[in-house]
């Protein structure tokens, strides 16, 4: 880090002796309409504020290219009779890379002497223009740019509002009081799964991300009452892309930091061709060094690496075809032995991945069908041995796989100026298994209690209609449906929101959507022993339906000038046929991901209940001139009732999360330049079930106090970080040095207890402390 710090600081102080030159790059893209994706020719594209002014139009395809174009930050202005003009903010141009564009235009809705609202007037607007409420599209910028982000999408919508931080360890993504399971992921428009290093079976989170930014495209995050076209999801989804390659210019990529060693490539296959690829691999930046034999201190050294690539292959009439994939694997080997001669070792290892293929095809200007074929596999093992005294006490190995086929159609078309619909149905065909073995050294044998291995069918289709009764009022209605195979469970989801743009600074919106979720599948494949002698199982869970939810939520957003605005929203969920134990128990599904309580999930049935309830307050500066700045603020209730009859706080409930973070970015000479970006978070305090230490004492193992589960609320969370990054721009490439420091005045955080039998006593393990996190990085 010294010799980091060091270099840093001599490239700074070097460039008042460095010779100034003008740098410039090439800005270039294509003009779509934004609902059938289909070329507009003629729009004009300008470089606000250029002098003299730069601008150009688009051709019969489109496209558009603007050459020699200084490096540094520009904003866009894209326009054409008819449309909604849109406004790019703030673009970072950089020598090491072609910026490339596709920029979506909305049709105007014209009335005889209704007023045209102003175009572009939230920033944040989601690429998807049929979500209305708890909605914001991202930047691929803002995942790196937001202090502590790391270049995780997910540790990035920690900062908005109704987000949550669970850990520093892990990027759990905690929406409005919901379990991080309740997340949905998708990529390419396929529900893939846990996309995390080190991902346990059935989360939906990781310490490292396998999403890498410099291959993502900007996503849209959605907190709540999501359209109808997303499903089996309860809190939120995630729908990411992979951007496309460049194809015309060969582009590269290096990289070395705290998440990895990376080389990427980008380009076209060739010069009479518009297809492209995109592939970027990363390697685990310890293990690279334990491999040259460095000395990094530390006990267990995690292996990953990861892989993504894209390849698009645009057509005529036959369609474009688009190939994509996200794989990695991981693992770790823990090996401590402690002053008590207690030896503990686990290996813990997994794989995931996901391959698809698109086929997009035009029907007339105004249609267009997608079909999609992909295939998802993740798989983990785990083995934990105890020893006391070189005598084995306790062992544990496990061995989980999970297979998908996901096959989808979807149909798109702008019926009129007014009218947009989407239709869709998809399947996923499931396959699992899930064996586990456990030592016990009373009798010195080993028993299984999972030995799992079933198959099931999800089947979606849902129904979008998109009516704008003028351009300052419109709706969205749909209906999505679920059946899942193993019992015959069907789901029916009405979906609504309507939007009211009273004059260019105000807006009201109003979102309301029923909600359902599939169980776990080692939920439904769980069997318990019913005959010991003759070896029959039972599978008690086989019949447990969807858990599901009510979501409501009314929306204002206040435009205080073109690049400030405030932000409010009230939400109500009502959660209900939440797998809960048949008998008195505090124990439900919705804490699932809450803690290491080893919850017995056998013998559920669907009678537990369950609410949410809040107000988010967003104000925000988006980055134009040379800074931004964003503050957030969540006020929420999150309660459930299982099968007790007690109302208790779920292990999520906080009741409130405050988040201020601010950047500015300095120009230091010609072609260069230093951002500075400070955060700040204040978190109430997660939940927990306690340990009962008299019962722990008899047992000599770890023992919970499930009657007082979650009703005591742990100490603030709080926590600041720091980002520094120093660019660099010269004729044939960019560099870039970066420094995050997480968590910067080394706060305690509290992370969870543990039993030490050894002492006797209840210990408390701390989050991170301080976390020096560094970058460099070269494009050419």
């Amino acid at each position: 880090m010294k010799t980091f710090l060091l270099t840093t600081a001599f490239c700074i102080l070097s460039l008042p002796f460095l010779r100034a030159q003008q740098i410039t790059q090439t800005i270039r893209g294509t003009v779509v309409e934004l609902h059938t994706e289909t070329p507009v020719i003629g729009a004009s594209v300008v470089i606000v504020n250029s002098k003299p002014l730069t601008g150009t139009t688009s051709n019969e395809k489109g496209e558009f290219r603007l050459e020699k174009v200084p490096v540094g930050r520009h904003t866009l202005q894209i326009s054409f009779i008819g449309y909604k003009t849109v406004t790019l903010p703030a673009l970072e141009l950089i020598s090491g890379k072609e910026l490339v564009l596709k920029i979506a235009l909305e049709e105007n809705v014209t009335d005889a002497g209704e007023v045209i609202i102003k175009a572009n007037s939230r920033k944040d607007k989601p690429l998807n223009d049929m979500a209305v409420v708890s909605a914001r599209s991202f930047t691929v910028e803002q995942t790196e740019r937001y202090a502590g982000s790391w270049g995780d999408p997910a540790r990035m919508t920690q900062n908005f509002a109704g987000v949550m931080v669970g850990s520093d360890q892990v990027n759990a993504i905690i929406i409005r009081g919901n379990s991080p399971s309740g997340l949905l992921w998708k990529l390419e428009g396929v529900p893939v799964p846990n996309p995390n290093h080190f991902g346990d079976m059935g989360s939906t989170s990781g310490p490292i991300s396998m999403l890498n930014n410099n291959v993502l495209n900007n996503s849209d995050f959605f907190s709540g009452a999501f359209p109808a076209q997303y499903g089996n999801a309860t809190s939120g989804v995630f729908d990411l892309g992979l951007r496309t390659g460049n194809n015309e210019k060969h582009e590269f990529l290096g990289q070395v930091g705290f998440n990895g060693f990376e080389l990427g490539a980008e380009g076209p296959f060739s010069k009479k061709s518009d297809a492209s690829y995109l592939v970027n691999y990363r390697y685990s930046t310890m293990g690279v060094m334990d491999a040259l034999g460095i000395d990094i201190g530390v006990g267990a050294i995690p292996y990953y690496q990861d892989l993504a690539l894209k390849i698009d292959l645009p057509g005529n009439s036959f369609g474009r075809l688009t190939l994509f994939g996200l794989g990695g694997k991981n693992n770790i080997t823990f090996d401590d032995e402690n002053d008590y001669n207690r030896r503990n070792y686990t290996d813990y290892r997994s794989k995931v991945g996901t391959l698809g293929l698109s086929h997009l095809i035009r029907t007339g200007e105004n249609a267009r069908f997608k079909t999609t074929v992909a295939a998802t596999y993740h798989g983990s093992s785990t083995l934990s041995d105890s020893y006391k005294n070189d005598v084995l006490e306790d062992s544990y190995g496990d061995d989980f796989t999970e297979n998908r086929i996901f096959v989808s159609e979807e149909f798109r078309s702008k019926l009129s100026v007014k009218d947009n619909i989407i239709l869709g149905v998809n399947a996923e065909a499931i396959s699992m298994s899930y064996l586990d073995s456990i030592y016990l050294d009373d009798q010195g044998f080993y028993v299984h209690h999972f030995d799992l291995d079933d198959n099931l069918v999800l089947m979606q289709a849902y129904g979008q209609w998109q009516h704008k009764f003028t351009n300052r009022l419109s709706a969205v209605t749909g209906l999505h449906f679920q059946k899942i195979s193993i019992n015959d469970e069907l789901a029916v989801e009405p979906r609504l929101s309507l939007q009211w743009q009273l004059n260019d600074a105000h807006a009201i919106s109003l979102g309301y959507g029923l909600h359902s979720q599939m169980q776990a599948r080692n939920v439904y494949f769980r069997e318990v022993l019913l005959d010991t002698l003759n070896q029959l199982y039972s599978k008690p869970n086989k019949n447990l339906g969807f858990s599901k939810s009510h979501h409501i939520v009314l929306g204002y957003n206040l435009l205080l000038n073109e690049n400030l605005r405030l932000k409010t929203e009230a939400y109500y969920q009502a959660l209900y046929d939440l797998p809960v134990k048949q008998y008195p128990s505090s124990i439900s599904t919705i804490n699932a991901d809450g803690g290491y309580y080893g919850m017995n999930l056998d013998s559920l049935v669907n009678k537990g209940t369950g609410r949410n309830m809040g107000i988010e307050i967003t104000f925000e500066r988006f980055l134009t001139g040379s800074y931004y700045y964003l503050a957030t603020l969540s006020v929420f209730d999150s309660k459930y009732k299982a099968s007790d009859g007690k109302w208790r706080n779920t292990a999520y409930n906080g009741n409130y999360v405050f988040n201020a973070l601010g950047g500015y970015e300095f120009e230091l000479k010609k072609n260069n330049s230093l951002a500075v970006d400070l955060k700040f978070t204040w978190a109430g305090g997660m939940r927990s079930i306690p340990i009962d230490l008299q019962a722990s004492l008899e047992e000599g193992s770890t023992e919970y106090d499930f009657d007082h589960a979650f009703e005591k609320a742990h100490d603030d969370y709080y926590r600041v970080d720091l980002r520094i990054a120093f660019r660099m721009n010269r004729s044939k490439y960019s560099q870039e040095w970066g420094l995050d420091i997480t968590n910067l005045t080394n706060h305690k955080n509290r992370f969870f207890d543990i039993y030490n039998p050894d002492t006797g006593e209840i210990e408390e393990a701390s989050q991170m402390g301080i976390v020096p996190v560094m970058l460099w990085r070269i494009r050419f």
